[in-house]
């Protein structure tokens, strides 16, 4: 059997990594077991379940934060690598997108938008 990781679990469900962690937190889906790595292992039924779940309404596609993640090294480092992900995906250079950013941040510490 294929088993997906949570990433792959969250782009065949059309919501953000994120989310779905967010309802594993939250207690709103249950926990998937986890090979020797400690990876979660997504099933193809397990899948299914949580699809069924969204359609039924008893979780959301919208991203809740149930807590505030501490802003540790490893925290940021896995936050990074997501944003890098993410960017990726877009098809968006990170160089660009630090540059455009720190131009934002500069902007508003002028007062400016």
């Amino acid at each position: 059997m294929k088993y997906l990781t949570t990433l792959e679990v969250a782009r065949e469900l059309g919501v953000s990594k994120q989310t779905v962690l967010n309802w594993l937190y939250a207690g709103r889906i249950q926990e998937p077991p986890r090979n020797a790595q400690g990876y979660r292992l997504w099933s193809p039924s397990r899948v299914d379940l949580v699809r069924t779940m969204m359609q039924d309404g008893r979780v959301h596609k919208r991203t809740i934060m149930h807590h505030v993640p501490k802003a540790t090294a490893a925290f940021l480092i896995d936050y990074a690598r997501e944003v890098a992900g993410v960017l990726g995906e877009a098809g968006i250079a990170e160089v660009a997108f630090t540059r455009e950013l720190t131009k934002a941040l500069a902007r508003q510490r002028r007062g400016g938008r």
